[in-house]
């Protein structure tokens, strides 16, 4: 199997080392070369063929944002990964790097501990760099005996896991709530569904992206700019109201909760990682069964990696009036959640993503 050629760009000597080490330590790609800003950069991608680039969100010359539209503009299909810091406007900066196409980014770890700043970054790319190898053999290119196993060894865990005979339900007239999960691409996905989703949706939304702190705070600031409808972080105690939408905070499970006899409000937790992630789409759905149980709910599921949301629509299903929205393959930046949902027989319509809130509006308006 040959390995992805990596291109690191980053103006911090020390980060290119950390990131050299950590694409090495992936065993299925090679840091073929690196650059300290945008310019150099864009000169190495005309002179060298590359399968991924891993690009500094903050730098000198031409800095993270100018870099990527070049490299969308001229090379529109090599994957881009941004390697984001916390604090100041990063996450806002991020956020809009994934809005122009960036596949998807990871942070640069904190601890002074080089050893296990490579090992933390190296873990990440090593899910992100077998996305970019099934998205080539999806694309048509030769198979390769070690991704076939991969594609057969999920499927075989998907089939043990939950039933393929699961009955689909009727379709809804109206709904209570709408529940979402999203991974990577999910921050485009969601941004096309707000700024085209009715400024008369009355209905609640609640949300999972797959993000960690502080991102999902520059993500909601985002989608409340971009749409009609007021969108917000979650935050424990804050009553899930008409209209709203609210998205689940980084390292932390969201949860509905009774409160009162018929208000329902947010809470938040940090109990393990449920499939790799806090938060988890499975946590809130689940909640959401229980405390809505025998309503219409409408779940949707999104772009993304792993099987989060899967068991979580099962049991709305179980126990309320469910009707789930699959994005389509072709509409995805990654087909895993969407995948699992479909394979899982738990969906009741596949869409295009730019289709998805007129058809948000048309449920909730009773029509069939």
């Amino acid at each position: 199997m040959s390995k992805l050629k990596v291109l690191i760009v980053d103006d911090s000597i020390l980060y290119r080392k950390i990131l050299s080490a950590a694409v090495e330590k992936t065993g299925v790609a090679i840091a073929l070369q690196t650059a300290s800003n945008g310019n150099i950069a864009i000169d190495r991608i005309q002179q060298n063929s590359y399968d991924v680039v891993l690009l500094d969100v903050n730098m000198p010359e031409k800095d993270g944002i100018e870099t990527l539209l070049e490299i969308k503009d001229r090379y529109p299909k090599l994957p881009v990964i941004m390697v984001s810091s916390t604090g100041g406007n990063n996450a806002d900066i991020t956020i809009k790097a994934l809005q122009m196409g960036a596949m998807d980014f990871i942070i640069k770890p904190v601890t002074e501990d080089y050893e296990s700043n490579m090992k933390f970054v190296s873990n990440k790319l090593k899910i992100l760099f077998a996305q970019v190898r099934l998205n080539r053999l999806e694309q048509g290119k030769k198979p390769d005996e070690a991704m076939l196993k991969i594609r057969s060894h999920e499927q075989q865990s998907l089939q043990q896991s939950t039933p393929l005979n699961v009955a689909r339900s009727e379709k809804l007239s109206g709904i209570d709530v709408v529940v979402i999960a999203a991974s990577t691409g999910g921050p485009v996905a969601l941004g096309k569904i707000f700024e085209s989703v009715s400024k008369d949706f009355t209905k609640p939304i609640l949300i999972v992206q797959h993000m960690p702190a502080e991102f999902t705070k520059a993500l909601a600031d985002t989608l409340d700019k971009k749409g009609s409808l007021p969108v917000i972080e979650g935050k424990a105690g804050i009553m899930i109201r008409a209209g709203q939408t609210i998205i689940a905070p980084g390292g932390f499970h969201m949860l509905a909760k009774n409160s009162g006899k018929h208000a329902k409000m947010i809470a938040l937790q940090q109990t393990d990682y449920v499939h790799g992630v806090r938060p988890s789409a499975d946590v809130l759905f689940d909640s959401v069964a229980e405390v809505y149980a025998g309503a219409n709910v409408l779940a949707i599921i999104l772009t993304g990696m792993g099987s989060d949301g899967v068991e979580g629509v099962k049991k709305l299903k179980k126990k309320c009036r469910c009707y789930c929205i699959a994005q389509s393959e072709e509409t995805c930046v990654v087909y895993g959640m969407p995948r699992r949902v479909v394979d899982a027989g738990l969906h009741d319509e596949i869409l295009d993503i730019a289709q998805i809130a007129k058809r948000m509006k048309a449920i909730a308006d009773g029509r069939r």
